[in-house]
């Protein structure tokens, strides 16, 4: 099974090597697009969001969260909300590997701690109030997730996770950079699911459903720009997330227990709802 599975890999990807030199015009403005994109929409929005929450660590706040409920997971709870994915997944793995939560725990987080960054959804999002709706029902279902499913976890207590402070020039300057490391991540994986869209363009054409599972940001922008009921495609979009998004948690938690699966759970019992809004 896994021979075959290497062998309709190495296909398809010999595919996409060879139309990659029959269709480069299509490539470049695939990338190019993507670049445009990239730029305009999301550095703009979450650099700012990355740089204020390091800072906001850097002084206390993750202490102040522990003191407050006696448990890391309120504070990774707080990183998806305003960090967004993946560095949702990125905390999660590094507080399980230094022993600040269990495997009970992390899973339980994988399954609701997920959320594009807000800034960027209301940046992208054709009105405020449509962005608020979204991140609106987001979060809602992420809160009904964590609620009924946390019977099913045994989440125990934890130690306290005490942040080193730096001086805050030293902090910014490691914040810009690790953003940065971050940012320049996002924008290689929207050009690859970019270039894939526009090959499965040319195989089947307007398959916007396609193009929402895929990747999400490019999704985003391609419903903003048409003729569909934008908000429950943006709702489909952002809650599942798209398989890029799918791919890099994938691995992000390479190498550890946490279960992946739990993830991709939560991801499809939120787009449930937009499911049933758009082919209703």
């Amino acid at each position: 099974m896994k021979k075959n599975l290497n062998r309709i890999t190495l296909f398809l990807l010999l595919t996409v090597f060879i139309m990659i030199f029959k269709y480069n015009d299509i490539v470049k403005e695939a990338v190019l697009s993507s670049m445009d994109l990239w730029l305009k929409s999301l550095v703009p929005f979450m650099l700012p969001m990355y740089v204020i929450t390091d800072l906001l660590l850097n002084y206390g706040l993750g202490n102040i969260l522990f003191k407050i409920f006696h448990k890391n997971y309120p504070f990774l709870i707080m990183i998806s909300l305003f960090m967004g994915t993946p560095t949702n997944a990125k905390y999660i793995r590094d507080f399980y590997d230094s022993g600040y939560i269990d495997l009970e725990t992390s899973n339980w987080l994988l399954l609701f701690s997920y959320s594009p960054n807000p800034l960027f959804i209301i940046g992208i999002a054709p009105t405020f109030l449509i962005a608020l709706k979204l991140l609106g029902y987001l979060y809602i279902s992420n809160a009904l997730i964590a609620l009924f499913s946390k019977r099913f976890f045994n989440i125990s207590n934890s130690k306290p996770k005490l942040f080193s402070k730096q001086n805050f020039s030293k902090c910014l300057e490691n914040s810009i950079n690790k953003s940065f490391n971050i940012l320049i991540l996002i924008l290689g994986i929207i050009c690859v699911y970019a270039v894939i869209i526009r090959f499965i363009d040319l195989i089947i054409p307007n398959c916007i459903f396609l193009k929402t599972i895929l990747e999400m940001t490019n999704a985003l922008a391609i419903i903003k720009n048409s003729s569909l009921s934008i908000f429950p495609w943006m709702m489909l979009a952002i809650s599942f997330g798209g398989l890029s998004i799918h791919t890099q948690i994938k691995s992000i938690l390479e190498d550890t227990p946490i279960n992946y699966k739990y993830f991709l759970i939560g991801r499809l019992i939120a787009s449930i709802v937009p499911l049933i809004l758009i082919f209703n």
